[in-house]
């Protein structure tokens, strides 16, 4: 029976993992449905073993999205479903949690093979995410046929979105990426592999216009050399860093509202319009500082301004691209306080984890990946990336698994 279950788990995990480079090629939508099915499946098995544990990171979740839930009520969007965007995260946020804890239910005699499947998927993505963008999507419009003339233009725009996704989730996976290739292989096979598929992440981020994903691929570089020289405190270090810049982000919305105040700047138009929604959002925090807008309150702000190149845009496009300055617009003081106590909560818990330097160096790229990502770039209730951050989290916790010598 122990052995159906494993056998189980081994089978499911590698069809989520076959398909995470369709999925992520696909724009990530799909990663959410499959961490769901991991959480689920890892909550159940845990329940009738005995091992399902209320931890204090979870009782830290359930307090940050009901305070999400509760704050809805004040919130001016309406949404016109039943099943609404802070019900899927109250449902969602379990499964993310435990989904983690499914790579621990698989055998630890299947670690090499999930590592080698793992590069495989890593690699292939990387190289036909670059070729895809180098021809101008001819792959994903050669697969994806079934559009007439009059919407190719938004098909292009739609595609350039989702293969900007793959790249994020390619930035995700880089740190457990580089950090299996130089536990496996020689070190002169490894440079060059490391070489390769991180050059074939940048140049697709540039051809891509996605200079978020030049930046993060950087800070992960530099976090794995800075957690490879101070593994101890590295992770926590990191965490310390997302909770100030969680916490002080109206600092960063006023200093935008200082500089886009007087009229156009001369920065390029998507930094230009980002810095206006951190100012935008000043308004609103300043106005709301304690219980915030409202859930999804962002996606009801329709104020416009003429871009450099005549447009006339909206201010806040749906979120502001910053996960700790929509937390105070959308949910205050309150909302922060409670995202800042999450992020604490897990320090704990990922020190016993990140015990061996390479878990430690490994961890440090995804979290600040997702920093980096988080902070300027994605809506900070966007299913697809949490589940994407989840899914790589469970995948670096395989780091620990493997051989323990430290490269």
């Amino acid at each position: 029976m122990v052995l159906n279950i494993e056998k189980f788990n081994y089978n499911l995990l590698v069809i989520v993992l076959v398909l995470t480079p369709i999925v992520a090629h696909s724009g990530g939508l799909g990663f959410v449905p499959l961490v769901f099915s991991m959480g689920l499946v890892a909550s159940i098995l845990c329940l009738i073993s005995g091992r399902f544990e209320f931890t204090k990171v979870q009782q830290a979740l359930v307090v940050f999205t009901l305070w999400l839930c509760l704050s809805s009520i004040w919130s001016p969007y309406e949404p016109d479903v039943i099943f609404t965007n802070y019900f899927k995260i109250l449902i969602m946020s379990f499964a993310l949690y435990w989904s983690v804890f499914f790579f621990e239910l698989v055998s630890k005699k299947n670690t090499k093979k999930l590592i080698s499947l793992i590069l495989i998927i890593g690699f292939l993505e990387a190289i036909v995410l670059f070729v895809d963008i180098k021809t101008h999507y001819s792959i994903t419009m050669a697969i994806d046929s079934l559009y007439t003339s009059e919407d190719r233009l938004y098909r292009l725009a739609q595609t350039e979105m989702n293969l900007g996704h793959a790249i994020i989730f390619l930035v995700l996976l880089l740190s457990p990426i580089l950090v299996f290739i130089f536990s496996r292989y020689s070190k002169t096979l490894s440079l060059i592999a490391s070489v390769i598929i991180v050059f074939l992440i940048i140049f697709s981020a540039v051809l891509n216009n996605l200079t978020t994903g030049i930046f993060s691929v950087i800070a992960v570089l530099l976090s794995m050399w800075f957690s490879y020289v101070y593994p101890k405190i590295a992770p926590s270090f990191f965490i310390y860093i997302a909770v100030l810049l969680l916490l002080f982000a109206p600092i960063l919305a006023y200093l935008s509202f200082l500089i886009t105040e007087p009229g156009l700047t001369d920065l390029p138009m998507s930094w230009d319009h980002r810095l206006r929604m951190w100012g935008y959002c000043w308004n609103i925090i300043s106005e709301h500082p304690l219980a915030g807008a409202g859930f999804d309150a962002s996606r009801t702000f329709n104020d416009t301004f003429f871009a450099k190149d005549g447009r006339e845009l909206t201010l806040l496009s749906l979120h502001p691209h910053n996960l700790g300055i929509q937390i105070w617009t959308e949910t205050g003081l309150v909302g922060a306080v409670f995202a800042a106590i999450l992020l604490f909560s897990s320090i704990r818990p990922l020190k016993k984890i990140t015990s061996n330097k390479k878990s430690s160096v490994a961890f440090s790229g995804v979290i600040v990946a997702s920093i980096i990502i988080s902070s300027l770039s994605i809506g900070a209730w966007q299913l697809w990336w949490w589940s994407s951050v989840f899914l790589v989290l469970g995948v670096t916790k395989l780091v620990s698994f493997s051989d323990k010598q430290d490269y």
